[in-house]
């Protein structure tokens, strides 16, 4: 029996799924795609540092209690790419075992640098500890879902009960920069059928959260603090908190208004043939929960329907 990793790299958040090739799934969980910029001091041992191409970080929630401007905002491929090694080595730290195979999602937008993407997690070394994996795949960022949906359908982890053989659908997955969406037709698909589209992602409402913070108090944050009062709809400044929740709502509102106005641009009249929109990854909370309308999403672990589908193939690799 062998031991798969399914990891959604996002600019985000990195979300995991870890278990067996029997099925059996025995951890998932989900860290901010943050990264800090900090030194070592050589009186005091600190193992939330992680030592990568001579310099030292701290990852996640970690990254996240430093100040702005020792923050790097992961908003492009090429500082997701460097950086993806440790993502993986801060998944890896929290695994009961190291994985024989390792399935990947990047977006069709950035599908031609799946290559160097590879290489960049397949090998490399993070505090003087070398990783090797003979065994990595990476797909386009919705194939996972494709999946997770064939499986699960919108119940995980009840395995659905609803054949989906002569289903045709459109799969929209709203991550952090990018969104990827894909058609279905009577249950199958192809790379062919696969977009991704930069900066069209959740980072349109952070980037103008960020803008409000600069407007209303003067100071200057990253998207990755942006993404944080999103989530929780709080300015902290200097033990104050400012309400952001109608602000964070009336963007959240006109996102939604230009994605399904995307959505119609892209598909126009097949969206008539077609029996609903699934809508996945950390952007579809903002949708509500529906699981049998035209639009649906998820109504359990929405955010991980690509590492769950990650996991699946690694599964199928068996």
């Amino acid at each position: 029996m062998k031991n798969i990793l399914g990891i959604d790299i996002g600019f985000g958040d990195c979300k995991i799924t870890y278990g067996s090739s029997d099925g059996n799934i025995i951890k998932q969980f989900k860290f901010p795609s943050a990264i800090g910029v900090t030194k070592r001091n050589e009186h005091i041992q600190d193992t939330r540092i992680y030592d990568f191409k001579e310099h030292s970080y701290y990852i996640g929630e970690n990254a996240n209690h430093l100040p702005s401007e020792n923050r790097i905002d992961i908003s492009d491929y090429k500082s997701l790419e460097f950086f993806s090694a440790l993502f993986m080595y801060h998944a890896l730290k929290q695994l009961p075992s190291l994985p024989d195979i390792v399935v990947v999602g990047l977006s069709k937008a950035q599908i031609n640098n799946s290559g160097h993407f590879k290489e960049a997690i397949q090998k490399f070394t993070v505090n003087d500890e070398n990783f090797a994996f003979d065994n990595v795949f990476v797909l386009p960022q919705g194939a996972g879902a494709k999946l997770c949906i064939d499986k699960y359908g919108n119940h995980f982890p009840k395995e659905q009960d609803e054949f989906l053989g002569k289903t045709s659908y459109v799969g929209c997955d709203i991550g952090f920069n990018t969104l990827d969406m894909f058609m279905v037709t009577e249950g199958k698909t192809s790379p062919a059928l696969f977009e991704g589209i930069e900066k069209e992602g959740v980072m349109k409402i952070a980037t103008l959260v960020a803008k409000k913070v600069k407007e209303l108090h003067g100071r200057t944050i990253g998207l990755h603090e942006a993404k944080q009062i999103i989530d929780t709809k709080v300015y902290k400044l200097r033990g104050q908190s400012h309400d952001f929740k109608d602000y964070v709502e009336e963007v959240k509102k006109a996102y939604l208004k230009e994605l399904l106005q995307l959505i119609e641009v892209k598909y126009g009249k097949i969206l008539d043939q077609m029996d609903f929109i699934s809508v996945n990854g950390g952007g579809s909370a903002m949708f509500k929960s529906t699981t049998d309308g035209f639009i649906r999403v998820p109504e359990t672990a929405h955010e991980y329907y690509n590492s769950l589908g990650q996991y699946l193939f690694g599964c199928s690799k068996t």
